[in-house]
């Protein structure tokens, strides 16, 4: 994230907000998140390989700013999105107020443990900078096992160890993980590991320090 519109907010705010964005700063934050990680949510999204009316679940999808991009993936799609914050909720509805109206685009607010959603509902299911936070990691993979169809994908975007361990605010409630430990809570959970993509992004200013960003992406079918 860069120091833009945040720099009054203290390394264990930053986390708070990173974590459950609330209120104005949970706006800026967000707002951030949608600019500096741009390139990841996308590969993300890329790697999931959306096919013609597929229905697709978000999991933690900020200000909502990436919804039209996963609909441009291909022809028919329908996504939900589930969020734990209420100003999540509510921002990604006014950014998406035509597709919501639509019923193309449905934004629900979720405990962050269960899905209100039922079995084997979704073709495919992605999420990004969020694992760090999961209370139980088990309990919300198994989730998302339940409510993914038979060889239905989940596609998991975040940042590595080496790279998170640099920042002051990881100290704070966040679960840092490498590739290998990441699959292993996958595998564990019932997924089959299609792809493991770990690629370095453009180095970028993060709380005054100069780093060069590292991202791990992993695709997952249902087994």
């Amino acid at each position: 994230m860069s120091d833009n519109n945040t720099h009054h907010l203290d390394a264990r705010d930053i986390a708070s907000q990173l974590s459950h964005p609330e209120g104005e700063d949970g706006l800026k934050v967000a707002g951030n998140m949608h600019v500096n990680n741009g390139a990841m949510i996308q590969r993300t999204i890329d790697l999931l390989g959306c096919r013609d009316q597929d229905t697709i679940l978000e999991i933690g999808f900020g200000n909502g700013g990436y919804v039209p991009y996963v609909l441009s993936r291909a022809a028919g799609l329908r996504y939900y999105g589930a969020d734990i914050s209420d100003t999540m909720v509510q921002i990604a509805q006014e950014m998406n107020k035509a597709l919501a109206a639509e019923g193309i685009a449905h934004f629900t607010r979720v405990n962050g443990l269960e899905l209100p959603y039922a079995d084997q509902f979704f073709d495919k299911v992605f999420t990004v900078n969020t694992l760090y936070f999961w209370e139980d990691p088990q309990v919300q993979l198994r989730e998302i096992h339940r409510v993914l169809k038979a060889g239905g994908h989940l596609s998991i975007g975040i940042r590595s160890r080496t790279f998170m361990e640099q920042l002051p605010f990881t100290q704070y409630g966040f679960r840092l993980y490498n590739a290998p430990a990441a699959i292993v809570q996958l595998e564990k959970a019932g997924f089959h590991i299609l792809e493991t993509a770990e690629e370095k992004e453009e180095t970028m200013s993060i709380m005054g320090m100069m780093l060069e960003k590292e991202r791990i992406i992993i695709v997952a079918e249902k087994g």
